[in-house]
């Protein structure tokens, strides 16, 4: 028995192809599509993102449901230094505005750390260029954390998952 797995990341609502298919041994669960049905996901659309080497099952596959309810998803442009180099999807981050405080709407506030979960990084060809870190989040820390990502006045930090 074999199951299906992606190639390569792919956000929600990615249509999904044939290469972007890859056949593997086993499965973990009865969810998990068989690989002799891999022509039936093909044209299909992805729910929600999914990174290299995931297992796809029917509840990936349908119309995209992403963000889920009360998340948002923004995209931060960070520069060398800004980000550990190694940040990859499914990273928890901590989104921290430097310095602490920032001008939003004319008034100086200084914004709380808020947490969030790396969806995607793109770096970019030209080093002087900053990295777009891609990250999913609760609405409401997406709309305090978007004035100073827009400036550039962010930065993310990895942290574990079990804060204390």
């Amino acid at each position: 028995m074999g199951a299906i797995a992606v190639r390569t990341d792919l956000p929600a609502g990615h249509t999904l192809t044939a290469a972007d298919l890859l056949p593997v041994k086993g499965t973990v669960d009865a969810s998990v599509i068989d690989a002799s049905h891999a022509d039936s996901v093909i044209g299909r659309r992805l729910t929600v993102p999914l990174v290299a080497g995931a297992l796809l099952t029917e509840r990936n596959i349908g119309d995209p449901s992403y963000p889920p309810p009360g998340q948002a998803v923004i995209g931060v442009a960070v520069k060398a230094g800004q980000y550990p180099p190694d940040l990859s999807p499914g990273d928890q981050v901590a989104v921290v505005a430097v310095p602490g405080d920032v001008t939003v709407l004319g008034a100086k506030t200084n914004l709380p750390e808020v947490a969030a979960v790396v969806t995607g990084v793109q770096n970019s060809e030209q080093p002087q260029n900053p990295a777009v870190v891609t990250l999913v989040l609760t609405r409401s820390d997406a709309e305090t954390i978007a004035t100073p990502a827009a400036q550039g006045l962010v930065t993310l930090m990895q942290v574990s998952s079990d804060r204390p």
